[in-house]
């Protein structure tokens, strides 16, 4: 739980801290040149709640810096595995679900899939509601990829 509230600390900072001058400032220009989009699915099989609660602050810096780069991020966050039990609104703490709910309103979408759900017996009467259930999350992963979507695995 400490962890969890230095995590969320600190990415509270990194939204509002321009300490570093532009000219130290770190970007990521080469990766994003001639780029106007970014497509991109992560496929999240997280167990834990602080390193989801930070993977959540890190897509966020990462979405940060593509919109500073002037590229427009297609995000979308896919769970599976064990860690479906995490999206639920009993576990969640109200700054993790304000996460979600920063990201949704920036765009990201995100998935659980329903056969994670069952397995892993997940209640899906308790998901957040930033979360939609899809029938199949490798539909998801092999369905955005085939649409160009970069696939990034967090674990």
């Amino acid at each position: 739980m400490l962890v969890r509230s230095l995590i969320l600390a600190m990415w509270f900072v990194l939204l509002s801290s321009s300490a570093m001058d532009a000219a130290q400032k770190p970007d990521d220009r080469e990766a994003l040149s001639g780029l106007t989009t970014a497509k991109v699915i992560f496929d999240v099989r997280v167990a834990d709640i602080d390193k989801l609660v930070f993977n959540l602050a890190l897509l966020n810096e990462t979405l940060e810096g593509m919109i500073a780069e002037g590229v427009k991020p297609e995000m979308i966050v896919a769970f599976r595995g064990a860690g479906v039990k995490l999206l639920s609104s009993t576990v969640l703490d109200e700054a993790a679900v304000d996460l979600f709910r920063v990201l949704k309103k920036k765009g990201v979408r995100f998935e659980v899939c329903a056969v994670a759900m069952r397995v892993y017996k997940a209640d899906p009467t308790g998901l957040i509601p930033e979360v939609a259930m899809v029938a199949n999350v490798f539909n998801s992963l092999i369905g955005y990829q085939n649409k160009g979507y970069a696939m990034i695995v967090i674990n």
